[in-house]
């Protein structure tokens, strides 16, 4: 009985779920970004700027926004999550920590959780005079480690394991610990029964190989378990790597190498594929945070390798236009957005550079969705605005300074940033642009939190669900 009620109740819900789509009332937004790309931070100021439509100053607060004022919008709130079994994003932990008497940045996510808004506005339909109507949003938050998994989804464990081999190898002035990953990948026996003690220190080498990367800005750091493993620690499961030896043609039935190629499929069957239905299989709309500043101070690999590691990423997403069969049974992102973060560490006359160098630093991955028809908006972006940017006149001309708004912090000028890739602009930012970590804006509790283009963002996003 249990179980007929269960597969009613799954029924009834995607049903429901179908008209929601056929009907414009559901959208679900993707947020795409590496780790510490500034992605619970986008969450955290997303949700507080819906949670704020009902203030006065709405409208003046997000000018872009057109759609708040033409529309009709007069309420933004959270609401019941789809499903109830997956934690729920801790907005109000995260709002909090700006405000509190200790305020700090938001901490970045160990798990995946979800929150779901509601945004109501007028109906403008003439057979409905008066009434409202209503768009549910749909955002899923998660460790930006497992998203990099999701390209594991088309790699056999042979191809796997040719792709790490690869970078381990390219990587070797950077991270000399790969010698030692790979003498230790030569000495594995694939014909021979696993060794427990041998697996162990290939895994412990291999995750110290991976948690160097991650220290040194590179994002092709998988499995990304491996460095965060949430609720898996110490699952079997993990405990594999790919193999850094001879290519192997056979193994036989329990052997060391096809312990390991099993493991690595369970892990992608198990694991991997799951995270991929619940948060990326039936998405509407992309957000991709892309952290600039990290990727030119880490140098010419971390460059390139955000680039690599953006264009094996993008292939796992269904892109495509939304017709009415595709809307209900097999969504495909039809808008996508690519964000270069922390534009409040730049002067206003800097970001245009830094959005020309976010186009070109992902033009490669870009080209992969505008193969499949969706036109590519770009974007610089500050979703939690730590600074105010002004002019002054400093030695006889005006400059635009950057300041914090704290007692007694003095202003200041960054610098200029690199509109375009090249060695010698790298190297030129690293010797002369000043970065400060800087501290949460000062907000008083119920404050709304500042941004910088944030309604772009949701002008670009929502403007045809709220027609």
């Amino acid at each position: 009985m249990f179980s007929l009620e269960r597969i009613f109740d799954d029924l009834t819900d995607t049903v429901t779920e179908g008209v929601n789509r056929l009907l414009d009332r559901e959208i679900r937004i993707g947020v795409t970004g590496f780790s510490r790309g500034g992605k619970t931070a986008f969450l955290t100021s997303l949700v507080n700027a819906v949670c704020n439509f009902d203030r006065q100053d709405s409208a003046a607060r997000l000018p872009r926004f057109a759609e708040y004022e033409r529309e009709g919008i007069f309420y933004g709130g959270v609401v019941a999550n789809h499903d109830l079994s997956v934690p729920a994003f801790p907005y109000q932990e995260c709002y909090d920590a700006l405000v509190g008497v200790s305020p700090h940045w938001p901490v970045p996510t160990e798990g995946l959780s979800e929150i779901r808004l509601e945004v109501k506005f007028a109906d403008r339909r003439l057979l409905v005079p008066g009434a409202h109507r209503s768009l549910y949003i749909d955002l899923w938050d998660y460790p930006g480690e497992w998203l990099l998994d999701l390209m594991l989804l088309d790699l056999s464990y042979e191809q796997f394991s040719a792709l790490m081999r690869t970078q381990v190898q390219k990587l070797l002035k950077l991270i000399p610990a790969g010698e030692t990953l790979l003498a230790l990948g030569a000495a594995l026996k694939p014909d021979k029964s696993p060794h427990p003690r041998e697996l162990r220190q290939a895994v412990e080498s291999y995750v110290s190989w991976l948690r160097e990367c991650k220290a040194r800005g590179l994002t092709m750091v998988v499995p990304g378990r491996f460095v965060l493993p949430g609720n898996l620690q110490g699952a079997p499961l993990l405990e594999f790597v790919p193999w850094l030896g001879q290519k192997v043609s056979r193994a036989p039935q329990g052997s060391l190498y096809q312990t390991l190629q099993q493991r690595y499929e369970a892990y992608r069957r198990e694991v991997v594929e799951r995270f991929y239905r619940e948060c990326f299989s039936a998405l509407d709309r992309q957000v991709v945070l892309i952290d600039c500043f990290q990727a030119l101070r880490g140098g010419e690999e971390v460059f390139h390798n955000v680039n690599e590691t953006l264009q094996a990423l993008l292939k796992n997403f269904s892109y495509g236009d939304n017709n009415l069969l595709t809307r209900i049974f097999s969504p495909r992102i039809d808008k996508v957005i690519f964000a270069a973060t922390k534009a409040d560490q730049v002067t206003f006359a800097e970001q245009p550079h830094l959005l020309s160098l976010l186009q070109s630093l992902v033009s490669p991955a870009a080209r992969q969705v505008a193969a499949a028809g969706i036109k590519c908006e770009y974007l610089v972006l500050a979703a939690i605005a730590a600074t105010r940017c002004f002019e002054l006149e400093y030695q006889g001309r005006l400059t635009q300074v950057l300041s914090t708004g704290r007692e007694g912090e003095k202003w200041y000028n960054p610098g200029e940033f690199p509109a375009q890739w090249s060695l010698e602009a790298m190297e030129h930012f690293q010797r002369f642009f000043l970065h400060k970590e800087l501290p949460p804006p000062p907000l008083g509790d119920g404050d709304p939190i500042p941004a910088q283009n944030l309604d772009i963002m949701l002008s670009y996003m929502l403007r045809d669900k709220l027609a």
